[in-house]
């Protein structure tokens, strides 16, 4: 099992934007095995945080490097470009879920 922490930067379109590209790469990420644990927000963040932090937990690297090589994904590149201006990403295979 592997975790990704991504922190999203909106282009203009803002948390819109971000919603209309996860809409068409959600459901690419969970044919892939992929689950988006959480996607959250503040309403109140400043000009230097993060529009949205997502947590993704994929099985394996191989079904990650899948997603990432999906062709669909992959022409999703240009949109995107348009919605995301910076996006940190933090991958890890060790991990604690507490209860």
């Amino acid at each position: 099992m592997m975790q990704i922490i991504a922190l999203l930067y909106a282009c203009k379109n803002g948390i819109e934007g971000l919603r209309a590209f996860e809409s068409k790469a959600i459901p690419i990420l969970r044919e892939h095995g992929g689950i988006l644990i959480s996607a959250s927000f503040n309403d109140n963040k400043s000009e230097n945080e993060p529009d949205e932090i997502h947590v993704i937990q994929f099985p394996s690297v191989e079904s990650f490097e899948a997603y990432k090589n999906d062709p669909r994904v992959i022409n999703l590149a240009s949109l995107k470009a348009k919605m995301i201006r910076k996006m940190d990403v933090y991958i890890t295979n060790s991990f604690h879920q507490y209860s």
